[in-house]
């Protein structure tokens, strides 16, 4: 079994952003209305649990657990809830059965929600380092926490991959959250913890040397404020630098694992 978390709990609001928690209540709502007593957990990670939501840029990620897998009606009953929904911020998450709940290290395909769409099998949100972020930083509207978890094999696997492939399609002109996506991969590896977007930015600034220090308040300003004025006169420079950022920090991630 992999070893409990040793990190603290995170300082952080617990109360969501008032828009996530309107439309968790209606989401909640409309399960139980549709198939009462089935969702028996319900959890939101990423930026709605980390103090780190932008409305109209963000979705709401969530785990929701269930009393078993839904059989044919239920898969239904699941799709025709998200079809009727029109929340904002978008829907994105998994159905984990309860059984599962606090099983294998990474669960198989199953129901799962992307951009708003009802799938009955697959395998989106189903990653170590989705185990990982609900031990670390999920906020629980239903149902019992989450158990602590991690498995620095499974994780650093996932996060070596995750770096290589950000390298390979940041170098195809991939946009500027890359900065911010290497980062919170460097945190990873150094700490076992997944950070918000915004954290991570702080994190770079803090890590590496100054030169980096434009590119990155770069980052920060399209994540927090993007109409606010750029930091760069030419668009080019700052594609040039963000490419030249994702190079140096993933390999120097790459270092830790």
């Amino acid at each position: 079994m992999p070893a409990p978390s040793p990190f603290p709990p995170l300082d952080r609001d617990p109360h969501p952003h008032p828009l996530v928690a309107e439309a968790a209540a209606r989401f909640l709502s409309a399960l139980d209305a549709a198939l009462p007593g089935y969702v028996v957990g319900l959890h939101l990670v990423g930026s709605a649990a980390l103090d780190d939501f932008v409305p109209g840029r963000c979705d709401l990620d969530f785990v929701a657990v269930t009393d078993g897998l839904p059989g044919r009606a239920g898969a239904l009953a699941l799709a025709q809830v998200h079809e009727a929904l029109d929340t904002e911020p978008s829907l994105d998450g998994i159905y984990v059965a309860r059984e599962d709940w606090d099983g294998p290290a990474v669960w198989g395909p199953g129901p799962a929600v992307r951009a708003g769409r009802f799938e009955r099998l697959s395998g989106h949100r189903r990653r170590p380092v989705d185990r990982l972020a609900l031990a670390d930083h999920a906020l629980t509207l239903r149902g019992t926490p989450p158990l602590a978890w991690l498995d620095a094999a499974a994780l650093t696997g996932w996060a070596v991959d995750a770096l290589n492939d950000l390298r390979e399609r940041h170098a195809a002109g991939e946009s500027d959250e890359a900065v911010l996506a290497v980062c919170r991969l460097h945190y990873l590896l150094a700490t076992w913890r997944i950070p918000s977007k915004s954290a991570a930015g702080l994190y770079g600034l803090i890590t590496f040397e100054g030169r980096w220090r434009r590119i990155l308040d770069e980052a920060l300003r399209l994540r927090r404020a993007p109409g606010s004025p750029s930091l760069y006169q030419e668009a080019d420079a700052c594609r040039r630098d963000a490419r030249a950022f994702v190079e140096m920090a993933a390999a120097d991630a790459l270092s830790l694992a």
